[in-house]
Parts: structure tokens; C-alpha cells; sequence
């Protein structure tokens, strides 16, 4: 006897409380922060903005934790790049966001305490320091219209990192670092941006992920989709994904002078 969509999506509720590299079984890959953390938001943004102004930086990539990622041995969850004189403010923040409800995104310019202004899963954050002369490329490539051309607007939050089909949004920001770490010009378009990321060793996150898990993801979340990825990798029920971890292991390879700060609201 088949089960009706109701009686599935019931039957599978327990399972989809459990994360995905988003949340399967929700309309967002983040939640909007509530009343009561905005006090907490506002701590670790502000103790975020001391560690930025500490390192003398003109750019630097910052994180957040806004899902629960430790059965993929993650904490953070999102990335941006925040210049210290943006137009609009002092360390404005760049970065792509998939607005609730839909599989699209947006690039966005927000203040620190807007974009740490998500239910934060821990209030652990990542402040990223590259070198001066990679400070100087990021800036050439993030805020020039480079960045726009490399971003797709279908967003897919676990999207196969050596595919154009969808982009997430630590994929969007890869995308972009790559073509600054390139040869200069050499990178106008995500096909160049993935081979020079290819050819340069980058190691995407693997995430098991069930079949349950993809049922109900397929079924209730528009931002999550797996017709990128390949036979093998849903053989084996394992998917690559650009993750913030991956994007700074990446940098630490390519950039010697990048220092990590990692920081933690007690």
C-alpha cells in the first residue's frame, strides 16, 4: 500500500530534523535569527570587528556557524569577504544568499551584524587574514564586475564543485577567490574558474547523505538538489561540496601568509 504524500512526509519527519549540508525538510539553509539571540549576534560581530581592525587588514574572509555540521566534521557554515572600506561601511560584508523558500540567490552587501544575524547554530566565527598581495587580487576580482559574472543565480546548497548546473553560495565565493589567485585575466567565466581549481589541487568536503535524507530533501527544501552530482557519488550515498573548511584549506595551500583566527563567544 502506497503511503500518501501527507503520510510520507510523517513518516519521514524525524529523520529530516536531522542536517544536510543544509536542513533537509526546511524551506532555508538558515534560519532568520530570533528576538532573543540578537544580543549574542551582536557580541560575536563585535568581537569579529576587533580581530579585523587587530590585523591591519584591507580584506579578509570571515564565517559563520548557522547549521549544525558536526557529523561532517564542520563547524562552519557560510563565507564571505569583508572589505574594511566598503562604500557602504566599515568591514561591509560580501557574499551570496539563497532567499527562503526558492532555489535562487542574490549577492548581497551587509554589515557584520547583519550577516551574523542568522539563528546561529554556535557562536563560534572565523576571521581569515591573507597576505598583503593576495589582499590586493581578492579586492581586484570581488569588487570589479568579475564577481557578478561568476555568479549563477539557481542555487542548490550541496551543488557538485566541478559543475555549472547550480552554485552555492561558499562555492560562489571560491569561484571568485580562484579567478584572484589565477594568472591575471586569465579566468572570466565558472567553466575556467573549476579547471583552475582542478588543476590546482582543490579538495571539495564529502557528505554522506541517505537515500531517506534525499527523498525528503527532494520533496520539501527547493534549495537542495543532487541531478548535478555523479552516478558514483550517489551510488555510494557520498557527495562533494564546496564547504568553508575545503575553501580554507584551499587558501592555506595557495597562500602561505594567510592566518587563521578562530574565535569563539564564551
Amino acid at each position: 500500500m502506497r503511503l500518501t504524500t501527507l503520510a510520507l512526509a510523517a513518516a519521514l519527519a524525524a529523520t529530516l530534523g536531522q542536517p544536510i549540508p543544509s536542513v533537509a525538510g526546511q524551506p532555508c539553509p538558515e534560519q532568520a535569527a530570533e528576538i532573543k539571540s540578537l544580543d549574542n549576534i551582536l557580541r560575536l560581530s563585535t568581537l569579529v570587528r576587533e580581530r579585523l581592525e587587530q590585523s591591519g587588514a584591507s580584506v579578509a574572509f570571515i564565517a559563520r556557524a548557522g547549521i549544525d555540521l558536526r557529523e561532517f566534521g564542520l563547524v562552519y557554515s557560510h563565507v564571505g569577504l569583508a572589505w574594511r572600506d566598503h562604500p557602504k561601511g566599515r568591514w561591509f560584508t560580501f557574499h551570496l544568499l539563497n532567499p527562503c523558500g526558492t532555489d535562487k540567490s542574490e549577492l548581497v552587501d551587509h554589515s557584520l551584524e547583519d550577516f551574523y544575524k542568522v539563528e546561529l547554530f554556535t557562536h563560534d566565527a572565523l576571521v581569515a587574514v591573507p597576505s598583503p598581495a593576495v589582499q590586493l587580487k581578492l579586492l581586484k576580482a570581488f569588487f570589479s564586475p568579475l564577481a557578478p559574472t561568476l555568479h549563477h543565480p539557481v542555487y542548490n546548497m550541496i551543488s557538485y564543485p566541478f559543475s555549472t548546473r547550480y552554485q552555492n553560495s561558499n562555492q560562489w565565493v571560491l569561484e571568485v577567490t580562484a579567478a584572484a589567485l589565477g594568472p591575471e585575466n586569465m579566468i572570466q567565466n565558472r567553466f575556467q574558474a573549476q579547471a583552475w581549481l582542478k588543476e590546482n589541487g582543490f579538495e571539495p568536503s564529502r557528505a554522506h547523505i541517505g537515500k531517506l535524507r534525499r527523498v525528503g530533501a527532494r520533496m520539501f527544501s527547493p534549495h537542495v538538489h543532487f541531478d548535478d552530482h555523479t552516478e558514483e557519488e550517489e551510488r555510494y550515498s557520498t557527495y562533494l561540496v564546496v564547504t568553508v573548511e575545503s575553501i580554507m584549506k584551499m587558501l592555506e595551500r595557495q597562500d602561505p601568509g594567510l592566518k587563521l583566527h578562530r574565535l569563539r563567544l564564551q
